[in-house]
């Protein structure tokens, strides 16, 4: 599956496509809902609803080039916010690991929002 990262501003080496794994997901779709328990042995759920700023992207891909894995280290270790495009969408996530191997690399985002429709 093919990923873009980029960045938010203008940055002529911004621009990063990745060929994931075909086991990629965009994260999981969580509600926000805790549960407090009540003085009669039952329970109360407050519930707030869906948000994609709680998905968490883990994305890993070979590392047939270090071209690649020098790129997205340059925008992790640059941007404090990038735009990732998936066939789930676009979101504005915030790069949190990026772990360059001899096989594979990975790389984990925490979303912030949903650019895309």
């Amino acid at each position: 599956m093919l990923i873009t990262l980029s960045t938010t501003t203008f940055d002529p080496d911004g621009y990063v496509e990745i060929q994931a794994r075909d086991d990629f997901t965009a994260g999981e779709t969580r509600r926000r809902v805790n549960r407090v328990a009540t003085l009669d042995g039952g329970a109360v759920f407050n519930d707030f609803g869906v948000a994609d700023a709680d998905r968490t992207i883990s994305l890993t891909w070979r590392a047939a080039s270090g071209a690649i894995d020098e790129a997205v280290k340059r925008l992790v270790e640059t941007y404090a916010q990038i735009v990732i495009a998936t066939r789930d969408g676009v979101f504005l996530a915030a790069p949190d690991a990026f772990t360059p191997g001899a096989e594979e690399s990975s790389l984990t985002l925490l979303v912030a929002s949903k650019l895309s429709a």
